[in-house]
């Protein structure tokens, strides 16, 4: 009697995980895996894409012309009359 119910019981419990398991596969979109794809690719495959139009980044390596050298700015900052803060 006892193995029994151990059979029934194991029988139920695979029966059970078999049905959630198949629910859940079935409720998920699996996003497509080939073999031998990396984790970081499958994820940048399903992840929401930027569209290129939305925002315009210059090129960090961009020609900029400046009217005066760096050190002639910082020497007229430093000339420059600063507030008195402790007065």
């Amino acid at each position: 009697m006892n193995s029994r119910l151990f059979l029934f019981s194991a029988i139920v419990a695979v029966t059970s995980g078999l049905s959630v398991s198949s629910a859940a596969q079935s409720s998920e979109t699996a996003p497509e895996v080939k073999l031998g794809d990396h984790p970081a690719v499958v994820v940048a495959r399903t992840a929401r894409r930027i569209d290129p139009n939305t925002f315009i980044v210059a090129h960090p390596a961009r020609l900029q012309l400046l009217s005066a050298s760096p050190s002639e700015k910082q020497a007229t900052a430093a000339v420059a009359p600063t507030s008195a803060v402790g007065q």
